[in-house]
């Protein structure tokens, strides 16, 4: 054997046994809790990943927020119970109002912002509520 050879071959088999150094994982928060879900809901809307609104909303929110939802969206002919509106939004921002409470900024196509606010079980993260706008005051 080509003692090269050999060495090459030695000093390839400890690079693949050196660990690779872990990347950092991301805290998990709230807020990206519900940017997560909101995003990927979205999507599923617009047709553009392979599971139903529901699909999403079902692995993602516990049954008695869905029926909540699905009631919702019985009174509000059309309208999206997630979203809460009948349009999609174009683009999204979000931001923490407490360590429970997350607001969504929903800018749409045509123009125009509204305010959705969602509740986060801090312990879980889970979403628990999804709730109208806030009135406006004059």
């Amino acid at each position: 054997m080509n003692r090269r050879l050999g060495i090459s071959a030695l000093a390839a088999l400890l690079t693949l046994a050196t660990p690779l150094p872990t990347a950092q994982a991301t805290p998990r928060t709230a807020t990206g809790e519900v940017n997560a879900f909101f995003e990927e809901y979205r999507l599923a809307v617009l047709g553009e990943i392979d599971e139903y609104p529901k699909e999403i909303r079902a692995k993602t929110l516990p049954p008695p927020l869905n029926a909540e939802l699905d009631r919702w969206s019985a009174t509000h002919h059309g309208a999206d119970p997630v979203f809460r509106a009948k349009n999609i939004p174009r683009t999204w921002s979000v931001r923490a109002l407490s360590s429970s409470e997350v607001a969504v900024t929903e800018t749409w196509y045509e123009g125009g912002t509204q305010e959705v606010r969602f509740t986060v079980r801090p312990t879980t993260l889970t979403i628990t509520a999804v709730n109208d706008p806030p009135q406006r005051t004059s």
